[in-house]
């Protein structure tokens, strides 16, 4: 299978990059180890992002837990003062 494409400079100037960064000889090598290389790279940020999301989504469940851990917390510690207040008071 042959590939013909004309380039704008812009493109030339990607191209030669892509083939620096893929240390390939020609243009065509450069694109499909760049095109490998991308599909593997998205497969591994797919990856990362569901466990990101996963790491997210159970610091979210921990931060309510605690929140509920301080709001029982300060509602404990009124009720012992209030129960204290009565205590004296009697």
């Amino acid at each position: 299978m042959a590939l013909t494409i004309r380039p704008t400079d812009e493109q030339l100037d990607i191209l030669a990059k892509v083939q620096r960064m893929t240390a390939e000889l020609t243009y065509s090598k450069a694109i499909f180890k760049g095109l490998s290389e991308y599909i593997q790279l998205k497969k591994d940020f797919d990856e990362l992002e569901k466990k990101h999301n996963a790491l997210l989504k159970t610091h979210a469940e921990l931060r309510e837990t605690v929140n509920l851990y301080v709001m029982a917390k300060t509602r404990l510690n009124r009720v012992l003062q209030d129960d204290a207040k009565t205590d004296n008071t009697d």
